[in-house]
């Protein structure tokens, strides 16, 4: 088997390994949310104490829970991502 291959099907056995779901990785996600989600509400509770009442706003709570969401996105699911196919590969000394 070749080179290209050989990385090519590891990419592969890791990627459905990655995909699994486990107790452990449903555990840590939600500790991961549950972390997002409660710093996200002291950072809106500290925007409103110091005066910015247009975050007591459906929409502007939504913005913000939305942008944190997006920006953790990556954090949030990588558990469930395949490592990069850099780090797959040996290096030789």
């Amino acid at each position: 088997m070749g080179k290209k291959r050989r990385t090519k099907k590891l990419q592969k056995k890791l990627a459905s390994e990655a995909r699994k779901l486990t107790l452990a990785k449903v555990l840590k996600l939600m500790a991961k949310t549950f972390l997002l989600v409660f710093s996200l509400s002291l950072l809106l509770a500290v925007g409103i104490a110091y005066g910015l009442d247009w975050l007591k706003t459906l929409w502007a709570q939504i913005l913000v829970y939305g942008a944190g969401y997006f920006l953790a996105y990556r954090w949030l699911m990588s558990d469930f991502l395949p490592p990069p196919p850099e780090t797959l590969e040996k290096k030789k000394k």
